[in-house]
């Protein structure tokens, strides 16, 4: 399993979960807003699964690169973003190819939320 997602704007909370027929892991809950800048690196590596990264960017700039640990299966991804209010923003890549959208919302709650995307094995 070799995946890299890119997180570069989170405005105000992105949550990341892969699935499998039966179960589900949290991969990412990425907090941001007040225009900090987002540069967060995610790489899936096999493995014992070591739950969620987990990064509160609200007051401050989030960047760096993080391994999530999944056991081995065919996983699917799905992104949700939540706006708490006033401008909202997310961008988030996989494998270099940006999460397509499947909704979108101009108000506040749940406003964004990417097309499941496998990932690679």
């Amino acid at each position: 399993m070799a995946n890299t997602i890119h997180i570069t704007a989170s405005d105000n909370q992105v949550i990341l979960t892969a699935y499998v027929w039966g179960n589900s892991y949290q991969i990412a809950d990425i907090k941001s807003g007040n225009s900090n800048p987002v540069n967060v690196t995610i790489n899936l590596k096999q493995g014992q699964y070591t739950g969620p990264l987990s990064l509160d960017g609200v007051d401050t700039p989030l960047s760096g690169t993080y391994n999530v640990y999944l056991a081995p299966g065919q996983y699917t991804l799905v992104g949700t973003g939540i706006n708490w209010g006033g401008p909202q923003s997310f961008a988030v890549s996989l494998n270099g190819a940006a999460l397509k959208t499947q909704y979108s919302n101009p108000e506040e709650g749940v406003v964004w939320a990417s097309v499941p995307t496998k990932l690679q094995q």
